[in-house]
């Protein structure tokens, strides 16, 4: 009888109680905490009156920066990028808006270059059909400092981080001086074979740094670190980057190799370039006439493939392979019965199996926009002097098709020649590329990307 009074006694207590006795124990409704975050985020973008620093990661490609201005009035945006000289130099400019989601939202909702990398056209930047460089145009807010902004993408979850940028760098930006600025940084590693070195186990050694700085979806916009030890073990690592002002930024977070993370590359004077961690140590970067390890010994332990992009000609490629590539274009589109055209070409290693797939990319004169790809597989052996044979084995439907019509190419030259392997510097973009060259056939040289 005692416990159902003392219990009737809570039931009144708890009836008299009014609900403002409750309220200041929860936190803001999620409706009023968005809309707080969506005034919070319009104001810093519209506040920053010398614009912001951007940098974003893509998920299948590399690296990009920019440079951002946001006018809340005209909810429109202006920006520079380093995705080539023309980004680098001409303002682009388009709309955008911040809307509640879950959280607040940053949209760019029309047309501009940070939308090159979502493009599914490879004919807008060169992304992959249908993906792009998986990259987004809409990111919601994570979190903010005195002078920085981190949003997440919606859909890749990639970092775009936002910093402030000063009086000095706004002036630089739009004075065209974008563009200067990463050309002096790429001359630092243009054909100089740039190198650093760490101390590790007791002893130092040497670690080879490459930047590609193309755009290609699987290699472009990338940093590698590099060693190979005294018996032949290698060891990599491979980051993504983007270019600002003041340095290269080496995006997520900075790149771990030896328990080291690097995270930037900036400049110590005009001459002078240094790579730092995240810590600030600096490290000085060397070079060397010659790369320091030869690519004879790293393919098939850190580069298993070569790509070749479509053209009728391109530097690393000799005489003698532009000629028979233009016999074998002109068979596929004219013999062959479903009129082809000769696209990329990519040679696709397996150093387990000992095989190679030649796979040619080859659309329809007709609908030059479907991809169709063709396959054939080569066996092949490797020579301690590091020299190739192939041997054909067999091909698949499509593969079968235009085999015949890349005689030139192939049956005559890939199925009976020696190849060695060796470095090959574009000499505009300052890509390292791997080129192939036959022994019996000095002119039949060709390169591309080192996959």
């Amino acid at each position: 009888m005692k416990k159902l009074l003392f219990l009737y006694i809570c039931l009144l207590s708890l009836a008299g109680c009014k609900k403002s006795d409750f309220e200041s124990n929860f936190e803001q409704s999620p409706e009023t905490r968005y809309q707080e975050e969506l005034v919070k985020v319009n104001t810093a973008l519209t506040g920053a009156g010398n614009g912001w620093v951007v940098n974003l990661a893509t998920q299948a490609g590399g690296g990009y920066a920019f440079y951002m201005t946001f006018d809340g009035t005209k909810q429109e945006v202006k920006m520079y990028g380093d995705l080539n000289d023309n980004t680098a130099t001409r303002i682009g400019t388009s709309t955008y808006r911040v809307k509640a989601d879950v959280g607040a939202t940053l949209i760019f909702d029309t047309y501009n270059y940070i939308n090159w990398l979502q493009d599914p056209n490879p004919a807008a930047f060169g992304g992959d059909r249908a993906t792009g460089f998986k990259s987004d145009v809409e990111f919601t807010f994570d979190h903010s400092t005195a002078d920085s902004l981190i949003m997440i993408g919606k859909k890749y979850k990639q970092k775009l981080s936002m910093v402030k940028a000063t009086a000095a760098q706004k002036a630089i930006y739009e004075a065209g001086g974008y563009k200067a600025a990463i050309d002096n940084f790429k001359s630092f590693f243009v054909a100089k074979n740039p190198y650093i070195e760490i101390a590790v186990g007791g002893k130092n050694i040497k670690v080879a740094i490459s930047l590609n700085t193309s755009n290609t979806v699987l290699s472009g916009k990338r940093v590698t670190f590099l060693n190979v030890s005294d018996d032949g073990v290698s060891t990599s690592v491979i980051g993504k980057y983007s270019t600002i002002l003041d340095g290269i930024n080496i995006l997520n977070d900075g790149l771990v190799y030896q328990g080291i993370r690097f995270v930037k590359f900036a400049l110590k004077d005009a001459t002078t370039i240094v790579l730092y961690d995240n810590t600030g140590k600096e490290y000085a970067i060397k070079y060397s006439t010659i790369p320091i390890f030869p690519l004879s010994q790293l393919f098939g332990k850190v580069y298993t493939g070569l790509s070749l992009v479509n053209a009728t000609t391109y530097p690393g490629w000799g005489a003698d392979y532009v000629t028979r590539r233009a016999t074998a274009a002109n068979e596929m589109l004219v013999v062959n019965k479903f009129k082809l055209i000769l696209s990329e070409i990519k040679y696709i290693f397996n150093f387990t199996t000992k095989t190679v797939v030649v796979s040619v990319s080859q659309p329809q004169q007709s609908n030059p926009t479907r991809e169709l790809i063709a396959n054939m597989t080569y066996s092949f052996t490797k020579s301690d002097a590091g020299v190739f044979k192939f041997t054909y084995q067999t091909a698949d439907g499509n593969g079968a098709d235009i085999y015949p019509n890349l005689a030139a190419l192939l049956a005559q030259r890939l199925n009976v020649d020696d190849f060695t392997i060796d470095y090959f510097v574009h000499p505009t973009t300052g890509e390292v590329l791997g080129q192939f060259k036959s022994v019996q056939n000095p002119t039949f040289t060709f390169s591309g990307s080192l996959q």
